[in-house]
């Protein structure tokens, strides 16, 4: 890449979705169970789901605080 080169859409983590069984390279379809016994992304996919419930904490603790802020005595 050059000096003017600009990255538009940056990685950086990986969703719930991205670390769906589906997904991975060993996945041998719905009827097939997976052949290795320690899943190769179970780190990523704990993370991932951490992540997503910090952020929906976040975003359930600003709907309260707004609501406060409209509270009618």
């Amino acid at each position: 890449m050059g000096n003017n080169t600009r990255i538009i859409d940056k990685f950086e983590h990986w969703s719930v979705a991205d670390c769906d069984c589906s997904q991975c390279i060993h996945y041998a379809g719905k009827d097939n169970p997976c052949p290795l016994e320690v899943c190769c992304i179970a780190a990523i996919k704990a993370e991932a789901i951490q992540r997503e419930v910090e952020a929906e904490n976040r975003l359930a603790a600003a709907s309260v605080r707004g609501r406060e802020a409209y509270a009618v005595d």
